[in-house]
Formats: structure tokens, sequence, C-alpha cells
């Protein structure tokens, strides 16, 4: 604002000076206008490349020291080390194009800073030859013509913070342009659920042309516990997502409780629906804090309580400050069998109705397993219980189970029901059996 209001204010005083010299020094601020519109875009075409490149790098030093353990343990250092200088020169190589756009433009205000000088001496000249413009005139105007540059190339080089700064900006607003989330927020909260759950032809597809679900129909009655098996990239985790609420169908209904599941308030519905992961993710904090999610309303009673439950007390009492015991982030300092107990202590004193297990026994040893089993059984007889699971072992006691392949249901029926039609579950449990992974 300060060098538009100064390049205004020399403009008028020149004008005045000498309206003919005035005038011709003018008449070089479209030619200025042009430089800068070229070099806006050229610049911005630059810097975007420059932000493109950085965010590669920090992806791929994220990625890396996240996963240092496994880099040594099979000795790629050398060859990530090459990986790492390809990001690195290519980011470089986008730094130094934008220094060239800059550095022909910063030159180019300053060759015709040069030519101006020159045209308003030569017509300045055959000005105070022909009688018509005072010598001093002449040198005041120089002056100012020097004054005149200078905000022009202040303006240039906040020109160029201002192009790195949009091509920053452009991808926050990316990001805050997608369409947000609906949560119904003007419907009234869930209280409880009674735990049925109804998929009628409900088809599914994340980018919305390759189809993970293929018109899937089931129901699922209150206290009833079901599994999912199938092979990998089946769409089993895909039924989690869907079920609550975090990607939308292309066709079909989900109901829960005979309502349509996009008709509830999505935030107090979900914490209706316990979700237990395979990678279960915990926060920096305390355990207290990591079972009630740092709602200090429910009590250290009430989470001592749900850990009883589900059997993860007793690991619990064992660590140096119990439940005050500080973890790392996601769980650096325990076990997965010790992240999934925590996990379902979570959905316990969370008191959800309907609870989904996602592989939750796939990555734990036999004792915590057998923990987790006890744990769930006792859940069951109480909640809505959905488990989705590669090891038949797991889910040989529920009252369905259902077979997922391609996308598609291709068959439901107890453990018994499915060995006896000599299907696909049937092969999967041979094939199982096998390899050892059953007893």
């Amino acid at each position: 604002v300060k060098d538009v209001l100064l390049l205004g204010g020399i403009i008028v005083i020149m004008l005045n000076l000498s309206t003919y010299l005035g005038l011709i020094t003018v008449a070089i601020l479209p030619v200025i206008a042009g430089a800068i519109f070229i070099f806006r875009y050229f610049d911005r075409v630059a810097y975007r490349k420059v932000r493109t490149r950085l965010a590669i790098i920090n992806a791929f030093l994220a990625e890396h020291i996240s996963g240092m353990s496994i880099t040594q343990l099979f000795n790629q250092e050398e060859r990530k080390k090459k990986e790492f200088d390809t990001v690195n020169k290519s980011h470089f190589k986008s730094l130094m194009e934008q220094l060239w756009v800059f550095a022909i433009f910063r030159p180019l205000l300053d060759l015709l800073y040069y030519v101006t000088i020159a045209i308003v001496i030569w017509f300045g000249v055959k000005s105070i030859i022909g009688n018509t413009l005072a010598f001093g005139v002449l040198v005041a105007f120089i002056s100012y013509i020097d004054m005149f540059f200078r905000p022009l190339q202040d303006i240039a080089e906040k020109y160029d913070i201002v192009q790195n700064a949009m091509a920053s900006a452009e991808k926050i607003f990316k990001l805050m342009d997608e369409e947000e989330e609906k949560y119904n927020s003007n419907e009234p909260g869930v209280k409880s659920l009674e735990g049925t759950v109804e998929f009628e032809n409900v088809t599914f597809a994340y980018d919305g042309e390759h189809k993970v679900l293929k018109d899937i129909s089931f129901s699922v009655r209150p206290k009833e516990k079901i599994a999912f098996v199938g092979e990998t990239g089946a769409g089993k985790t895909s039924i989690i997502s869907i079920l609550t609420g975090l990607y939308k169908i292309q066709s079909g209904k989900i109901k829960i409780d005979g309502r349509n599941i996009y008709d509830y308030n999505l935030q107090s519905f979900r914490k209706k629906v316990g979700v237990v992961l395979q990678d279960v993710f915990l926060f920096s904090g305390s355990i207290l804090d990591n079972i009630r999610l740092f709602d200090e309303s429910i009590s250290r009673e009430k989470v001592i309580e749900a850990a009883k439950y589900v059997y993860a007390h007793h690991f619990i009492e064992r660590l140096q400050d119990k439940y005050d015991t500080v973890i790392l982030e996601r769980g650096g300092t325990l076990s997965a069998g010790e992240r999934q107990l925590i996990a379902l202590a979570r959905a316990v004193v969370f008191n959800a109705d309907i609870l989904v297990l996602d592989e939750a026994t796939a990555n734990v040893d036999t004792e915590t397993e057998a923990l987790i089993q006890k744990a769930m059984e006792r859940i069951s007889k109480e909640k809505t219980m959905i488990t989705i699971a590669h090891r038949l072992s797991t889910i040989r006691n529920a009252d369905r189970i259902m077979v997922i392949h391609k996308g598609m249901l291709v068959e439901s029926g107890t453990h018994e029901e499915l060995l006896s039609k000599g299907g696909i579950y049937a092969d999967l449990y041979r094939l199982q059996y096998e390899l050892g992974d059953i007893a």
C-alpha cells in the first residue's frame, strides 16, 4: 500500500513539473504492467512446483523416519539414500526454476529504468534546446524517475513473496473447499440403539466407479453375533466404513433400528457404535485418558470398571504408573494385544450398543487372543457384535458367518452349515487348517 501511494504521488509531481515528460514516463507503465502479468504466470507455476516437491520431501521423511527399523533390518539405507537424493534434487531443480524466473524479471525492470532515463534525457534535451524546458526541471525529473522505479522494484519483490504465499494457499484452500460432512445436527441425539442392522441392496465405490460392494443385503438382530470372512480386498472393511457413515453409498439403504443411517445425528450415532480396528490408534497421554478419550466427565472408577470387564485391568496394574502411565504416540510402548484390550475398554466405557471388530486378534499372541475372545464373549451377551476376521478359529461361535467374495455376499450360515456346503468358506477353512492356523 505504501509503495502504491508513493508511486501515485511521484506521478502527480512529475506531471506538475512537466506534463510532456511526465506523459512520456507514464507511457512506460503498460510495458511494466505487461511484464508483471507475464512474471505472475511463470512465477506462480514455478512456486506450485516448489510446494508440490517440498510436500513430497516431507511425506518421504515422515514415512521413512517412522519406518526406519525396517530400512535398517533389510539393509536398504543406500537405496533409500538414493531415493531421497532424487526427490531432493527434484525440489532443488524447482527452486532454481523459480529463481530463474525472478532473475529474468528483476533485471528487466532495471533495463526499463535505464531506457526510461535515456528517453527522458533525449526529449528533455530537445526541449531545453527549444527553450520549452528549464535545465533544472530535467535534473529534478531524472531524480524523480529514480524515485519512480524504487517502489516498482519493491512491489516486484513483494509480488514474488505473494506468489509464494498464493501457491501455498492453494493447497490449503483445496482442502478447505472439500465438501463438509453433514452431521444432521438438527436431529435429536441418539440415546441408545436396539442394535438392528439392515443392508438393502447396498452398492458402494470409493471413487464412484469401481464397485467395492455389489448389491449386498443382510440383516442383524439385536445382540446377535455375526462375522464377515473373505479373501483380502473382498470388501469386508468397507462394510465398517459405510456402517459408521464415513462414506456414502451409491445405491441401496443402510438401516439401523429401521431408520436410514443418513437420517441420524451422525455425531451422537457414532458414539453408540464402537469400532476396534486391527491397528488401534492411541494418543500421546496416559492410559486413563486413552480409554476415556480425554473426556474428564468419565470417572476413573468407570474406566477401571470397563478395563476389568474386558480383562485389560491385569496388565495395566503391572505397569509402573498403572492407569497414569504415559504412553508414546500410537501406543509404541504397548504390545498389539494390549492396545486391542484398551480399544475394547474404550468401546465399553462409551457404552456402545453395536460393537464392530476388524481383525481384532490378527496380530496378538495366544494368551492375549484368549483374553480378547473372553472379553468378546462377555460383551456379545449385551450388544450387537459384528466381527471381521481372517483367522476362522476366532469366529467359530458366531451366530452367523457371512462370506464376502469380490464385493458380493455369496454364503451365509453357521460354522457347521457352511462347512457342510463345501463352498468358499469350507475351502478357506481347509486351507487354514493345512497351514496350521486352526488347531
